[in-house]
C-alpha cells in the first residue's frame, strides 16, 4: 500500500518511511533512557526514523523503563530526570505527524500512555506520601493544653520559652504548681495567655523537692 506524494503536507518535503514498520510519514527523532546500575550507569538510545504509532510506542517505553530502572545510582538520580527532559522534543516531533499509512511490517502497539503505567503510578504514590507526610502536619491546628489554678505542669522548653504539660501534682515529673497571677513572686513566671482556660493570666510555681 502506498500513498501518492500529493496526499500529504507540503511540509514534509521527501517523506521518510518508518524505520520499524516502513508506513509513511516518518520522522527522524532520537528516543533516550537511562538505566542506574548502583556504581554504574547505562544511557540507551533508539534513534531513527518514526511513524506516529512506532514512534508513541518507543518513547513510552524507553520512559516508563527509565521511571523504574533510572534511579538505582548516585549520578542516576540526576540523569534520569534530564533523559526524561530529553525525551520531551522527540515526542513533540512524533505526536506532531498524521496518521501512518501503509505499513509493512507489524507496528508496535502504544500501549497505555507513560502516566498510566505501574512504574509512574509506584512512583507518583510515593510521592504523594512522602508530600502528605510533610503537608498534613502542618495543616492540622496545633492545639495547646489550658490549665486552670491548682494543676500541676512540666515545661518541656527552656523558660522564658514555654512548652507546658499538664501532669499530676504527685508525680515525679510535676516541675510547677499553678495560681492566679496575682500571687506571683521570686521565681515565678507567668503563662501565656493561651495556657488559661479561663482567659485570665497565670502563675507558675516551682515545686517543693
Amino acid at each position: 500500500m502506498s500513498m501518492p506524494p500529493h496526499q500529504l503536507p507540503p511540509s514534509y518535503g521527501t517523506v521518510a518511511s518508518c524505520r520499524i514498520c516502513g508506513a509513511i510519514p516518518a520522522v527522524h527523532a532520537v528516543v533516550r533512557g537511562h538505566r542506574g546500575l548502583v556504581v554504574t550507569l547505562r544511557f540507551l538510545t533508539e534513534e531513527g526514523a518514526f511513524c506516529r504509532t512506532c514512534g508513541t510506542a518507543t518513547y513510552r517505553r524507553m520512559t516508563s523503563d527509565t521511571l523504574w530502572q533510572g534511579w538505582w545510582g548516585l549520578l542516576s538520580v540526576f540523569a534520569a530526570p534530564v533523559t526524561m527532559a530529553m525525551n520531551i522534543k522527540a515526542r513533540s516531533r512524533i505526536r506532531a505527524l498524521p496518521h501512518p499509512v501503509g505499513h509493512l511490517r507489524p507496528q508496535l502497539a502504544p500501549g497505555r500512555r507513560v502516566l498510566a503505567r505501574p512504574p509512574a503510578l509506584v512512583i507518583m504514590t510515593a510521592l504523594a506520601l512522602a508530600l502528605g507526610a510533610v503537608v498534613v502536619p502542618e495543616l492540622i491546628p496545633h492545639t495547646r493544653p489550658t490549665f486552670t489554678a491548682g494543676d500541676c505542669i512540666r515545661n518541656h522548653a527552656k523558660w522564658p520559652e514555654q512548652d507546658l504539660e499538664e501532669v499530676g501534682c504527685s508525680s515525679p515529673g510535676a516541675e510547677y504548681w499553678i495560681s492566679d497571677s496575682e500571687k506571683c513572686w521570686g521565681r515565678d513566671w507567668l503563662l501565656h495567655l493561651e495556657y488559661s482556660a479561663q482567659n485570665k493570666t497565670l502563675c507558675a510555681h516551682p515545686m517543693s523537692k
